[in-house]
């Protein structure tokens, strides 16, 4: 029961993320603003791990803590905040809502998970429910807002690769990964700002500074939560929290950007949670025995 309250508190908290992301990117440019973002949460979470005496990843251990770091803070995020520049935050979260498949092939492709049809069919189903939720197919696109799809898809599958190498690597305490990892995004964002002729300077806006703080802490709540959560759960199932993001993302953007609320939310929200419970619950064999989805390991010494 605890893993699911964490697990549904990080969706509420995500929910405001890609709308704070957009307000932030008006300011300050992205790659930059990100790189910042996580330096200051792998601070955080560093110190949290210094007082838990929690250990450091040596090793083997080591080198997935650098590549989780790589993939789902370095890479996933610089092509986050570069496509919220051309992309509003409902369509960015229903191309994101594709991290569950994504995460279900790369998983299955690594041995660590069974393909399954049940959860590929419930993907499907809670994807089109994101559709429906925040009426996608109803705008023409410009080439720059494909050029935002495409970096949400990318988006997407460097996230899923990056939960499973911590499913393939061995465990590292929470903390410790968030810092390593954080650290690592936040470098190679900052070496990659001013590669792409990112200018860095101090925001002036009030507004601004909120999104900037709202980033901060909804960044240290996100990703020890995902972290639990994916210490308990399969690594397909823990990013299932990508398919509810959309339905607290699309309220908060229609209560700070004057998107409207439609009928479609509610509709919509019906196909995602039956989609997702087609994909999360787990299926019985004949016998009556669940079958055998990869289960997280669990780390005993916790976030």
């Amino acid at each position: 029961m605890r893993t699911v309250v964490v697990f549904i508190a990080a969706v509420v908290v995500t929910g405001g993320n890609a709308v704070a992301i957009r307000y932030s990117n008006r300011e300050l440019d992205p790659l930059f603003g990100a790189a910042v973002r996580f330096a200051v949460a792998a601070l955080v979470f560093a110190a949290v791990a210094a007082v838990g005496r929690k250990p450091w990843p040596r090793g083997r251990a080591l080198a997935g803590a650098l590549l989780y770091g790589l993939l789902n803070f370095g890479l996933a995020y610089g092509f986050i905040y570069e496509a919220l520049r051309e992309v509003h935050a409902g369509l960015a979260q229903i191309v994101l809502a594709s991290v569950p498949l994504a995460t279900l092939l790369i998983a299955a492709g690594a041995g660590v998970e069974a393909f399954s049809w049940r959860r590929f069919a419930g993907t499907l189903v809670a994807v089109a429910g994101i559709g429906v939720v925040s009426g996608a197919g109803t705008t023409a696109f410009s080439a720059s807002s494909l050029l935002g799809i495409a970096g949400m898809a990318a988006a997407a599958v460097s996230i899923g690769a990056g939960a499973v190498v911590v499913k393939v690597f061995p465990p590292v305490p929470g903390a410790p990964l968030n810092a390593v990892g954080m650290a690592v995004g936040a470098a190679a964002l900052a070496v990659a700002s001013p590669l792409a002729g990112e200018r860095w300077g101090v925001p002036a806006r009030g507004e601004t500074f909120a999104a900037f703080g709202f980033l901060v802490v909804s960044t240290l709540i996100l990703f020890a939560a995902f972290l639990y959560v994916l210490r308990r759960w399969s690594a397909s199932a823990t990013s299932y929290q990508f398919l509810f993001v959309p339905i607290p993302a699309v309220i908060v953007s229609s209560l700070l950007d004057a998107e409207p609320l439609t009928p479609a939310l509610f509709f919509g929200g019906l196909l995602v949670l039956a989609g997702s419970y087609l994909g999360l619950r787990r299926g019985r064999t004949a016998e009556g025995h669940v079958p055998g989805d990869a289960v997280a390991r669990t780390d005993a010494s916790g976030t």
